[in-house]
This record gives structure tokens, sequence and C-alpha cells, in this order.
């Protein structure tokens, strides 16, 4: 893990130009000092080095906690310098406030709120320390020009004017970079977020994408392997009253054409609108039983068909129903050898109740882990918030039961049996 940074980014890079003005401010002021230059006072070298030296260490800043500590104990270290040699260089108290206040910019990068204000508190005692004990050499100067001399009680007040003056200066400074810095940090979550977000809509369109391949499957699997089991069943009936029964073939030949036109639509429709709509807006208490009909009639099973609905009942839950009966229907007549089939669809409680029961040869379901049309109606169930279960075993038939909430209000039910 790397310990410090570079100030490379926004807004930290802008903070450093904002530091290294201020240091070339301090350098500018050292100059009419410079041009009075006594070598009995000497070069100041020690103020030179010390603003070369916050200017070097404003190029990185510590990460690590310790590393921030000592860091910001330097850059203290270095004011506290500058006072100590304001003896040998009195003429230099001017850089203390713009090197402070280097000092609490860069203390606003690294700490939270209780860090800056030690920093601001230490800056500001060291300010006090220079103003009470160098800060008669100006006021001297200035006390000059006056007609009179000030009295002492005027000096200290002129003092405290300028102390409350560089504390307020010390307060906005370190409001203006936390406010700097924390819109730096809302762009930086933003981005974040947008990115996380961005790879969320990328998962959820995939898992859309998946879905829908799922439910063309099942539309696919239901409306056009129906068509093709009735179709089947058909052939299968003419070709076997073909030589006694011309007529009843034909029958069942015109009936298998019919069937496969349907078919034919259904493929069309899929392919065009990935949906097929095959209740054309009329209600399961029509569908249902013309449906149990259409499918057990050609298979020479006898029909049982209960249907008791109220009569609004929405547009998914009707074409999942809709979709299980074909499925459970069409499982019969390719499998069971069942000579009676049982539909039951009614209304109780704000709950749709499905029994599909047939007394054909049964199977084995903890065997049959494979089949696309029981996966089919179990999924159909579970995304309208419905539970799905069957029981059969051999010899003892199939039954089939889905249960679905019914959101609307029941209204009286309708009876209808074929």
């Amino acid at each position: 893990m790397k310990s410090d940074v570079t100030r490379s980014h926004s807004p930290l890079r802008q903070l450093l130009y904002v530091e290294w003005i201020l240091l070339g401010m301090a350098m500018v002021m050292m100059v009419p000092p410079l041009m009075l230059f006594s070598p009995r006072e000497g070069f100041p070298w020690i103020e030179l080095g010390i603003i070369a030296t916050l200017a070097a260490m404003g190029l990185r800043l510590p990460q690590r906690r310790w590393h921030k500590l000592t860091y910001t104990a330097a850059g203290l270290g270095l004011l506290l310098l500058l006072t100590f040699n304001l003896g040998h260089s009195p003429a230099m108290v001017h850089l203390r406030p713009l090197l402070g206040l280097v000092v609490v910019i860069r203390s606003c990068q690294l700490f939270q709120t209780w860090g800056r204000l030690v920093v601001v508190a230490a800056v500001f005692a060291l300010h006090i320390e220079t103003a009470f004990t160098y800060g008669s050499i100006p006021l001297g100067e200035m006390a000059q020009r006056l007609s009179a001399p000030p009295t002492q009680w005027q000096i200290n007040l002129f003092k405290t004017n300028l102390l409350v003056f560089f504390g307020l200066v010390l307060v906005f400074v370190s409001l203006l970079v936390d406010a700097l810095l924390s819109v730096y940090r809302s762009q930086q979550e933003l981005a974040i977020a947008h990115r996380q977000l961005r790879a969320y809509a990328a998962k959820v369109e995939s898992q859309a994408t998946l879905q829908e391949r799922n439910r063309i499957a099942r539309e696919i699997h239901d409306s056009l392997g129906h068509a093709l089991t009735a179709q089947t069943i058909l052939l299968e009936n003419a070709l076997l009253f073909l030589p006694l029964q011309p007529d009843r073939s034909k029958e069942y030949l015109t009936s298998a054409t019919e069937a496969a036109y349907q078919a034919l639509k259904d493929v069309s429709k899929s392919v065009s609108t990935l949906r097929t709509k095959p209740l054309q807006e009329a209600p399961l208490q029509q569908t249902i039983p013309a449906l149990v009909r259409d499918i057990c009639t050609p298979a020479h099973i006898v029909p049982e068909c209960l249907v008791e609905l109220p009569d609004a009942i929405s547009e998914d839950i009707n074409l999942a129903l809709f979709r299980i009966v074909q499925e459970a229907l069409t499982n019969t007549v390719k499998h069971s050898q069942a000579t009676l089939v049982k539909v039951k669809l009614v209304a109780k409680r704000n709950r749709l109740h499905l029994q599909v029961l047939d007394d054909g040869k049964g199977f084995d379901p903890s065997k049959n882990t494979t089949g696309f049309g029981l996966r089919g109606m179990r999924e159909r169930a579970t995304a309208l918030g419905g539970t799905y279960q069957i029981w059969s075993a051999p010899g003892a038939g199939c039954r089939i039961s889905v249960i679905l909430p019914l959101p609307t209000s029941l209204e009286s039910p309708a009876r209808l049996t074929p």
C-alpha cells in the first residue's frame, strides 16, 4: 500500500498552486529586507530554506496516519524555527502568516475536523507569540510617523485586531478548502456510483435477456408443441381409420391440416411479436373448456371441466393458467394413456386454485427432472407469486395443483361445464 500520493488530481493540484502562490508572495516580501541587507545581521538563508522546504513538501501528501502526523509536525516545526530565528532577522516577521496559511491548507487535506482545529490552533498560537514578541518593531517605525507616540493599550489593541483578523483568515481558509474537498469527494462518489449503476444496468439487461429467452422458449413449447402434438394424434387416427372408414379419416386429415395452419400462425406471431395471444381477449370461462375439448376429444379421453372464476382477471394470470392447462393436457395425451381427465379451476379466498387430474399410467416425478414442460409450468406459477405441485406414481395417474394469488376483489363466479 502506498504511503503517500502525488498531488496530480483536482482539486489537490489547484490547492498546490495556491500554496505555491503564497510561498511566492513570501519570497517577494523578502526583497525589501534583502535590499537593506546588513552583513552584521547575515543573509536570511534559514528563511529561504524554510520556504524551499515547504514548497518541496507540497509535492506529496502522506496517506497513513503516522506519516500524516509526522508530516504536519515537520511543517509546524518549520514555523517554530522561523519564529525562533526572528530574533536574528526581525525584518522577516511578515513571512509568518503566509507560511502558516500553507500549513493550514495542507492540514485540511490530511485530517478531519478535530485534526484541522488542532493545527489551526497551533498556527494561531505561534502567531500570537510572534505578534507580542516581535510586533514592536513595525509598530515602533509607525509610531515615529505619528504626531504623538501611541500608548501601550493602543499598541495592544492594534496587535489584538491583527490577531483577530488573522484568526478569521485561518477559519475562512479552512472552510473554503473543506468545501472544495467536499465537492471533490462528492464528484468521486458520484463517479463510483455511476460506474456501479452501469454495471448493475448491464447485469439487469443480461438477466432480462435471459428471462425473455426463457419466456419465448416456454411460449414456443406451449403453443407450437401443443399444436404439433394434436396434429400427430389426428394423423395417427387418420392412418388408423383409413382402410375401413375413409370418410372419418378425411375428417381427421382436415383437422390435422387446420392444426398445421394454426401452428404456422403461432410461429409467425412468435417471430413477429415474440408473444402470442391465444386467448384473443376471451375469458377463461370460455377458453379453458374449449381447450379441454380440443385436446381430449381427438385422443378419445373423457373430459370433465369445472370453471368458477370472477369476471375480471389480469392478462398475465389468464395467459399463465391457459398455458399451464394446455401443457398439462398435452403431457397427458402424449404420455399417460389416460381415459379420463378432470380440470378444476376455482377462486377461493382471493386465490385461484387449479387442478388437473388424470387416470393414466403415472410416473415417478423424482426421475423426470429434464422435462421442459414441467419446468415451464413451475416457472409460470412462481413468476406470479404462486405455488406449483405435482403428485404421481406408476399406475396411480397424475395430479397437478397450482395456486395463484388473486389481486382483484372477487365477484360472482360463473360455472361452466362442457
